[in-house]
């Protein structure tokens, strides 16, 4: 049974969009924390100090310390994904042969612009007004997350994963106010327990109530606006920012296809290139049912039938990647 990791903090609200460029698809909301910020239990509820996160190193997609120069974590919120405000491909890997030094060009060119997908500020700034109802400036939050070793904190880009829970006696959960007012979908990962998954579940039922993005959810994989892109510091447009959006992992992967397809790094359609880049992931149902260890692993591009994606958010698994965590001497960090 894992433990309870609890970092309590300092949200600073000028991070987000537009007078920073955080966003509510909740990836690098930035916690400022400080000494004897970070507390463990092991069981759940009795909690002492900890200080084996201070100088901490996550290894994974790159190798970066857990608390940053400013003294702040980065926190992605657990279980949840909001349009997307800002997002760019990753670049070209080496390694591939297609990939000549005019193509790369065209490509790194037409890549240098962020892309966005509809509600993506909306959702933004109804997540820090809501945070703005409980302070100005800055505000305090407890983060959560269910560990029971500190390699497994992480994921692979270095963030924190966990619930943040922010206002008097940090009563709301801001992933479950997100999700149950419909600014976010739920998605889930296999490091997610069934209990955490439900909960997400059951305020998924009520955001789809208040229509939001499940009103602009789309199983059409072929929309896509080149000009719909990141506009830093606004103008805020609400009026502006309707229209359908398919889901976030599939956005973001799509704006990888159509960069590739662009510079002609890649011939072929929408699903040739999921089936080219096998994303692991499992059917919620039958994850819940059989377990990480036994329900069938899946293919994102199984679940495409032409331009249609054949599942919604909630239905679906994604296998976590996972990074692992160590000290200064470089030893993997076991215990809190």
């Amino acid at each position: 049974m894992s433990g309870l990791l609890r970092i309590q903090g300092v949200i600073d609200l000028a991070q987000f969009w537009p007078g920073g460029s955080a966003d509510a698809d909740t990836s690098k909301v930035k916690v400022t924390v400080g000494k004897g910020s970070f507390a463990f239990a092991a069981d759940g509820k009795k909690f002492r100090s900890t200080n084996v996160l201070d100088k901490a190193i996550v290894i994974g997609a790159s190798k970066k310390p857990v608390i940053d120069a400013q003294s702040r974590v980065t926190v992605r919120l657990q279980g949840i994904d909001a349009p997307e405000l800002h997002y760019k491909s990753g670049p070209l890997a080496k390694s591939r042969p297609e990939v000549t030094p005019s193509r790369r060009e065209a490509y790194n060119t037409e890549n240098r612009t962020e892309r966005r997908q509809y509600l993506g500020e909306t959702a933004t700034v109804a997540m820090a007004q809501k945070l703005g109802t409980f302070g100005v400036g800055t505000i305090r939050c407890k983060v959560y997350s269910f560990v029971e070793h500190p390699y497994e904190l992480a994921d692979t880009y270095g963030r924190v994963v966990g619930n943040l829970r922010v206002g008097r006696r940090f009563a709301l959960d801001l992933n479950t106010w997100l999700t149950a007012q419909g600014w976010a979908f739920p998605t889930f990962y296999s490091s997610m327990s069934d209990e955490e998954i439900q909960t997400l579940l059951a305020a998924a039922a009520k955001g789809r109530q208040q229509g939001r993005v499940w009103a602009a959810l789309s199983d059409d994989t072929s929309r896509f606006k080149p000009k719909l892109v990141y506009r830093k510091g606004g103008p805020i447009a609400a009026d502006e920012d309707l229209g359908p959006l398919i889901m976030p992992k599939l956005f973001r992967r799509q704006v990888a296809y159509k960069m590739e397809s662009f510079a002609k790094v890649f011939n072929g359609s929408y699903t040739d290139f999921l089936a080219a880049r096998p994303d692991e992931c499992y059917v919620t149902s039958e994850f819940l049912e059989k377990g990480l260890h036994t329900a069938p692993t899946r293919r994102l591009a199984e679940f495409m039938k032409g331009k249609r994606f054949l599942k919604e958010p909630q239905d679906l698994v994604f296998r976590e990647k996972f990074s692992t965590m160590v000290n200064e001497a470089g030893k993997r960090l076991e215990d809190f």
